[in-house]
C-alpha cells in the first residue's frame, strides 16, 4: 500500500521523518547511555506524536501491554523526546514537571516540539494499535513542513518558501476563532435557552483525539479507589476505537450496552443501583446501524446518577440534531462531513454550560487547551476553516441524496433491511432533537437477503471503495470486514453482520446517484447484476 486512512495508515512521509529523527537522537552522544539500556543489537522503531503528554500516555500504554506480551523480568526501553525545530533533542521527563534547561519563549505556529517516542520493533503492533485509537500522531501536512523547512533536515538549495512567522500565526488564529464561533453558533439552541460561546469548544487534532482528551479529563475529576475504579458505560453499537481507547488505553471499566432497546435502557438503570459510573458514551445516531438512543432518558439518567452524558454527532452533526441541550458534552470529529474534502483530520469537543460539569470539565480542558490548540498543526486548521465553510450546505444536499438512495434500496426485493434513521425504528427519537428543517444523515447501511448478493452489489457500484464516511464524494465500504475483522461473530451478535455494505453519500448529482444503484440494484425481486 502507497497511502490509507491516517489513523490506520502511517503515512510515508510521517515514517520519512520518524527516521531521519531517530537516527539524530541515536548519533547524539547526550543519549549513549540509551544504548546500554535497550542494548546495541536490538532494532529499533520511532513514532511521532503532537504533544510531550501524548508521549507520556504512549510510554504507560506500551509498557502496560508489553507486561502482557512478554513473559521476561525486563520492560521494554521506550524512548520518548522531545525535537525541538532547530534540531535539539531532550528528553521528556516521566512527570509533568518544568524543564529549566529549555527556553521559556513559546515556539512559532508551525515550529513547535515533534515528540519522538523509540521503541524495540517487536512493539510495532502495539505501537500501530495505539496511534490508530488515539489519534495522537503527526499529521502527513506537518511532517511535510519539517522535512522542507526545518533548519537541520532542509536542503537550502531545495527549500521551499513560506508565509513569514507573523503571517502564519495570523492566519492560523483567526481560523482557530473562526471554527470555534462556526461550532458554537451551530451546537446553540435558543429555543431551549442554550447558548454556546466559543470558550466553550476545544479544538484537537483529530476526532479520536477529541474523546481521548475528553476521556482523560472526565477521569481526572475523582480520584479512584479500590472500591469505586473508573467506570463509564457505552451505550449502543459504537465506533470501534471509542470503545477501544476507553478500555484498552484509558483503562476504563467500559459496561457495553450495545443494543439501542428500552431493554438495554433497562439494564443500565438496574446497573446504576448498584455501580458507580464515571460517563456514558453514546453516538447519534449510531454507526453503522443508524439507531438512535433515548437521549432524553440517558439525561435524567445522568443527572439522577452524576455521571457525564457524552454524545458523539459526528454522524447527526449539529447541521441537523441539537443534541448539546440533552447532553454534558458533545464530541465530533471535523475530519468527516465538516471538513468533506478528505485532506485533512480535526476533532472538537462541545461543553453545555448549563451542565453540572460543565465549570469542572472546563476547568480541566482549559489548563491543557495551549497545548492541545498547539498540537493541532497550523496549516491543518487553516485548511479545515476553509473546507467547512459550507458545511451546512454540503450537510443538506448529502442528506436529500442519501434519501434517495434510501428510496431506491427499499424498493428492491433482494434487499433484507436498510439501516437509516428516516423511516427507522428509532426515527421518533432522532426527530426530537432534529432542527427545523434537518435532515437524516449521510450514511446509510444495508443487508442483503443473501451473501452473495452483498458482494455482487459491492463489486458492482461504481462509487469511490474506502473506510472513512462523510466525504464529499459517495463512499462506499464493506463495514464489518474493515472495522471487526477479527471479531466477526461477536458484532453479529448485534446485527453489524459480516456482510453488511456502507454507504457515506455524497454531493453528486442525485440522476447521477440513482442512476447507479439503480444499475446495480434491479427493483421487484430482480436479481443483483454481476
Amino acid at each position: 500500500m502507497k497511502t490509507g486512512y491516517p489513523r490506520f495508515f502511517v503515512p510515508r512521509v510521517v515514517h520519512q521523518l520518524a527516521m531521519r529523527l531517530l537516527a539524530r537522537q541515536q548519533s547524539d552522544t547526550a543519549f549513549a547511555d540509551d544504548l546500554g539500556i535497550h542494548g546495541e543489537g536490538e532494532e529499533r522503531l520511532a513514532t511521532l506524536l503532537n504533544a510531550a503528554r501524548h508521549g507520556r500516555v504512549c510510554r504507560e500504554t506500551l509498557l502496560e501491554w508489553s507486561k502482557a506480551k512478554k513473559t521476561e523480568a525486563n520492560s521494554p526501553y521506550i524512548g520518548v523526546y522531545a525535537v525541538a525545530w532547530g534540531g535539539k533533542v531532550s528528553p521528556v521527563q516521566q512527570e509533568a514537571t518544568p524543564d529549566k534547561s529549555r527556553t521559556t519563549s513559546q515556539p512559532e505556529i508551525g515550529e513547535e516540539d515533534i515528540i519522538l517516542v523509540t521503541y524495540p520493533a517487536e512493539l510495532a503492533p502495539e505501537v500501530k494499535s495505539f496511534w490508530q485509537h488515539t489519534g495522537y500522531g503527526i499529521s502527513s501536512r506537518r511532517a511535510t513542513y519539517w522535512l522542507e523547512h526545518a533548519p537541520f533536515l532542509a536542503d537550502p538549495a531545495s527549500s521551499k518558501p513560506s508565509l513569514s512567522s507573523a503571517e502564519r500565526s495570523l492566519s492560523v488564529i483567526q481560523a482557530g476563532a473562526a471554527l470555534k464561533d462556526q461550532i458554537a453558533a451551530g451546537q446553540s439552541s435558543p429555543t431551549h435557552n442554550l447558548h454556546v460561546a466559543p470558550s466553550d469548544v476545544f479544538l484537537f487534532s483529530s476526532g479520536m483525539t477529541a474523546i481521548t482528551e475528553l476521556a482523560t479529563a472526565i477521569k481526572s475529576l475523582r480520584p479512584p479507589t479500590p472500591g469505586s475504579p473508573y467506570r463509564v458505560a457505552v451505550f449502543g453499537f459504537l465506533y470501534v476505537d471509542t470503545f477501544k481507547v476507553l478500555s484498552r488505553v484509558l483503562r476504563f471499566h467500559p459496561h457495553n450496552s450495545t443494543h439501542y432497546t428500552p431493554t438495554s435502557l433497562t439494564a443500565l438503570t438496574t446497573l446504576l443501583t448498584h455501580t458507580r459510573l464515571d460517563a456514558v458514551f453514546t453516538e447519534f445516531p449510531g454507526n453503522p446501524l443508524l439507531q438512535t438512543p433515548d437521549l432524553t432518558a440517558l439525561a435524567q439518567l445522568a443527572r439522577q446518577h452524576d455521571f457525564a452524558l457524552v454524545v458523539d454527532d459526528t454522524v447527526g452533526t449539529h447541521a441537523s440534531v441539537r443534541t448539546l441541550r440533552a447532553a454534558d458534552v458533545v464530541c465530533s470529529s471535523l475530519t468527516k462531513i465538516f471538513s468533506g474534502a478528505c485532506n485533512v483530520m480535526g476533532g472538537v469537543v462541545v461543553l453545555n454550560p448549563g451542565s453540572a460539569f460543565y465549570g469542572r470539565l472546563r476547568r480541566v480542558l482549559e489548563r491543557g487547551r495551549g497545548e492541545a490548540e498547539g498540537a493541532w498543526f497550523g496549516e491543518d486548521v487553516v485548511v479545515m476553516e476553509g473546507n467547512g465553510r459550507d458545511f451546512g450546505l454540503r450537510v443538506e444536499r448529502v442528506g436529500r441524496n442519501a434519501e434517495v438512495v434510501v428510496a431506491v434500496l427499499r424498493g428492491s426485493a433482494v434487499v433484507r433491511e436498510v439501516y437509516y434513521p428516516l423511516g427507522g425504528p428509532t426515527q421518533e427519537l432522532y426527530d426530537r432533537f432534529r432542527v427545523e428543517g434537518g435532515r437524516y444523515g449521510f450514511l446509510v447501511s444495508i443487508r442483503f437477503r443473501e451473501k452473495a448478493q452483498a458482494v455482487a452489489f459491492y463489486d458492482a457500484l461504481d462509487v469511490a471503495k474506502g473506510p472513512s464516511l462523510g466525504t464529499n464524494f459517495t463512499l462506499c465500504c464493506a463495514y464489518t470486514l474493515l472495522a471487526h475483522y477479527n471479531e466477526l461473530e461477536w458484532a453479529a451478535e448485534y446485527g453489524v453482520v459480516e456482510d453488511l455494505v456502507r454507504i457515506s453519500v455524497g454531493l453528486e448529482d442525485r440522476a447521477w446517484l440513482e442512476e447507479r444503484v439503480e444499475g446495480v440494484v434491479v427493483a421487484e425481486g430482480k436479481s443483483v447484476k454481476l
